[in-house]
């Protein structure tokens, strides 16, 4: 067996996979100024060098959305290559959590959607492999 090493680079992300007690999800629009501007995702971030993924989520969900996880599952991480990078992302099913939602950072908006709405809302590729997992455990 011939392994090719990956010459992309590798980003370490983490997500916050928001289900309210209605049973939608939170989902947010990405900036225009980013990559894969426009694309609707769970709100997150990139994990920073020697950070705990719970610890980046937590960073990142106050610096977003103004919101702090209180009750969280550890979800699969996925892994998924894109044409100029490679993500490895760690979704968390959050179900509880305090703070007052405001879109902090440069989010174009939000939402919040029925699990069988969610394919009206263009999405990056790991997304999609979110709500697989979501239905796969029996999560909806």
């Amino acid at each position: 067996m011939n392994i090719q090493s990956n010459t992309l680079p590798i980003i370490y992300v983490v997500a916050g996979v928001f289900k309210n007690s209605n049973g939608e999800f939170l989902i947010v629009k990405r900036p225009k100024n980013k990559i894969m501007s426009d694309l609707w995702e769970f709100p997150g971030g990139k994990i920073e060098h020697q950070e705990i993924p719970e610890d980046a989520l937590v960073r990142e969900l106050n610096e977003e959305i103004n919101l702090t996880p209180i009750k969280i599952k550890a979800l699969p991480f996925i892994s998924h290559r894109y044409e100029t990078f490679h993500i490895v992302l760690l979704p968390y099913l959050i179900t509880e959590w305090s703070g007052s939602f405001n879109l902090i950072e440069q989010q174009q908006g939000y939402a919040w959607i029925q699990f069988d709405k969610m394919d009206q809302f263009e999405q990056p590729a790991t997304s999609l492999k979110v709500m697989k997992y979501l239905v796969e455990m029996n999560l909806i």
